[in-house]
C-alpha cells in the first residue's frame, strides 16, 4: 500500500520541482505509444520495464487523482509485426484481444492504430475492434475528430492516418478547433511527419507513435505545437500537466525533464567546444578570426547552460509539465488486471499444447547429427551434468512451466534444446522431456555421433554467436560474454573436478 501511495504522490507531483505550488494543472495528458500488443516482458533482463498491469496500476493512480485524465495510445498497438507467421496468427490474435479487455478497463480514450495493426487481415482487425469500447480512429478516413471534454476544457482529439493527405489533415484540423479549448493529433510516422502536424496552426500537441525507438523524447516544439513521445512496448507513460489559461496562446515547456536533457545536451556542446578550441590555440593553425569566433559560440553556449539554472518564473500563459515514468519491476500491479494475464497465459498455453501436438522437427539432412539430450551426456560426464542441473540453464523449462508459459512461442525456443533445428525440439516435441531446458547440447551442439562414440569429436568452444541468439539485449541486456564464460568454466566443467 505504501508503495502505491508513493506512485499515487509521484503522479499528482509530476514537474513539481519547477510548477508554481498554487497551480493545478487545467488537464493531465497520458501518454503510450507503440505498445505493439505487449502484455508484459520477458523477464530475463535485470529489470524488465512495462506489463499492462504496471500500466494499469499507474493509469488509475492518475484517475484517482483530481486532476482530469484524458489516456491516448498512439501507433502500433496490438501487434508487433505486419504479416505474421502462420504458426503465430492465433496467439498474436489471443494477446490482441486481451489487450483490448485490459484497455477497456481502463477508460482508453482513444486509439490510433499504427501501420503493424492495419496490414493484419480486415475480418480480424474488424473483430477486434467491435470488441473495443474505445474509438479506433481515422480506420476509415485520413483524418477523425473525436470531440471530448475533460473538466472545464473541451477537446478534439484528431487521429491521423499513416500516410494521411497533409491538406485533408488541415482542413480537417482545422474544422476541429472550432468551439475547441485544446487539440490533439494522434500521428504514426516519422519526425518528419510529426513536425508537419505540429506546425499546422491551432495544433497544441502531436502525439507520436511509429518511432520504434526504446527511449522516451521529452517534448520538442514544431510550430505552436509540442509533439510527445513515450517509447515502446508499454516500457513507460509519458504524463502531461496541462496548464491552459489563455485561448489561441502556444504552450511553453516548463518540464524538469527537458531541462535535465537541454543540460546535459549543453554540457557535451560545451565540453566538445573547450577541448576543440585548446587543441586549435596550441596547434596555432586556425585563422585568428575563426578562432575568435568559436570562443563567442562557446560564450554564448555557456550562457545559455547558465540560464538553465535560474529559477523559473511563475507563467502567467499556457505552460506545460512533462514527465517520463518507467514501468519497473518494483512498479505495483493492477491485481486484477494481472488475473486477466495469468488467465491468458493458460489459455494460450493450453491452445497451443493442442495446436503444435503433432508438430515435428525438420528431418535430418544427410550431414545433420541429432540431438539426443542431456541425461545422454551424463554416463561420461557426471560431475558436469549435476553442475549443469542446478545452473540456471538446467531448470530453465521449469521456469516456463511455473508460469504456464512452456508452450508460448515467445518464450519456449530460448528454453529448450535443438528448437526447430533438424532432429532437435518443436513447441510440444523434445524426446519426451531429454530437450528441456537449455541443455549440452545447446552449447556443445548435437551430440548422438559423440554419444555413440566419444572418439568423434564434439564443440568444447562455444562462439559468442551462439549465446546471443538468446542472450540478446531483448532478454538478456547484462550479458557479457567473456564474463559469461568464465563462470561456465568450472570445475568438472571445463577445469579438473575438486576430489572430496
Amino acid at each position: 500500500m505504501r508503495c502505491f501511495l508513493a506512485i499515487l504522490a509521484l503522479s499528482l507531483c509530476l514537474g513539481c520541482s519547477r510548477q508554481p505550488k498554487k497551480d493545478a494543472p487545467s488537464l493531465r495528458i497520458a501518454v503510450v505509444t507503440d505498445l505493439k500488443g505487449y502484455l508484459e516482458p520477458c523477464g530475463c533482463t535485470s529489470n524488465p520495464l512495462g506489463g499492462i498491469d504496471r500500466l494499469a496500476a499507474q493509469v488509475r493512480a492518475l484517475r484517482d487523482g483530481p486532476v482530469p485524465v484524458v489516456f491516448l495510445i498512439a501507433g502500433d498497438a496490438f501487434f508487433d509485426t505486419a504479416e505474421l507467421e502462420p504458426a503465430r496468427v492465433d496467439q498474436a490474435n489471443r494477446n490482441a484481444k486481451t489487450l483490448v479487455e485490459i484497455l477497456d478497463r481502463l477508460e482508453v480514450t482513444a486509439v490510433l492504430p499504427g501501420r503493424r495493426d492495419r496490414a493484419q487481415p480486415a475480418r480480424a482487425l474488424e473483430a477486434l475492434r467491435r470488441g473495443a469500447d474505445f474509438p479506433w480512429l481515422a480506420m476509415d478516413n485520413d483524418a477523425e475528430v473525436l470531440r471530448t471534454e475533460a473538466g472545464a476544457l473541451r477537446l478534439a482529439v484528431v487521429g491521423v492516418r499513416p500516410g494521411a493527405d497533409r491538406d485533408v489533415v488541415m482542413a480537417v484540423t482545422g474544422r476541429a478547433q472550432a468551439d475547441t479549448d485544446l487539440t490533439i493529433v494522434m500521428v504514426d510516422g516519422s519526425r518528419r511527419d510529426a513536425n508537419r502536424i505540429g506546425a499546422i496552426d491551432g495544433v497544441d500537441f502531436v502525439l507520436q507513435g511509429g518511432l520504434d525507438e526504446d527511449d522516451p523524447i521529452p517534448p520538442r516544439q514544431t510550430g505552436a505545437g509540442w509533439v510527445l513521445h513515450a517509447s515502446r512496448q508499454g516500457q513507460g507513460l509519458t504524463v502531461v500537466d496541462v496548464h491552459r489559461k489563455k485561448k489561441d496562446q502556444p504552450f511553453v515547456d516548463r518540464s524538469e525533464w527537458s531541462r535535465s536533457e537541454r543540460t546535459a545536451q549543453l554540457d557535451r556542446q560545451i565540453g566538445d567546444l573547450s577541448a576543440k578550441i585548446t587543441a586549435w590555440e596550441k596547434s596555432g593553425d586556425v585563422d585568428a578570426a575563426d578562432l575568435q569566433a568559436q570562443r563567442a559560440r562557446l560564450s554564448d553556449l555557456e550562457k545559455a547552460r547558465q540560464a538553465l539554472d535560474a529559477p523559473a518564473m511563475r507563467a502567467n500563459g499556457n505552460t506545460l509539465f512533462a514527465s517520463w515514468i518507467p514501468l519497473e519491476k518494483k512498479a505495483p500491479r493492477d491485481r486484477q488486471v494481472e488475473k486477466v494475464m495469468r488467465q491468458h497465459d493458460k489459455a494460450v498455453n493450453q491452445a497451443n499444447r493442442i495446436a503444435f501436438a503433432d508438430l515435428e522437427p525438420p528431418p535430418l539432412g544427410p550431414d545433420d547429427v541429432a540431438y539426443v539430450g542431456s541425461p545422454a551426456c551424463s554416463g561420461c560426464h557426471d560431475k558436469a551434468f549435476a553442475w549443469w542441473r542446478n545452473h540456471a540453464h538446467g531448470v530453465a523449462y521449469l521456469t516456463l512451466q511455473q508460469r504456464s508459459k512452456e508452450y508460448n512461442l515467445d518464450c519456449v525456443g530460448c528454453h529448450v534444446t535443438g528448437y526447430e533445428q533438424p532432429g532437435g525440439s518443436t513447441v510440444t516435441h523434445n524426446l519426451n522431456g531429454a530437450l528441456v531446458n537449455v541443455g549440452c547440447e545447446s552449447c556443445h551442439g548435437p551430440g548422438a555421433a559423440h554419444s555413440a562414440d566419444p572418439e568423434v569429436a564434439i564443440a568444447r568452444h562455444t562462439p559468442e554467436s551462439t549465446c546471443v541468439v538468446c542472450h540478446n539485449e531483448q532478454h538478456s541486456d547484462l550479458f557479457d560474454y567473456d564474463a559469461y564464460l568464465k563462470a561456465l568454466i568450472v570445475p568438472g566443467h571445463g577445469l579438473p573436478a575438486i576430489e572430496r
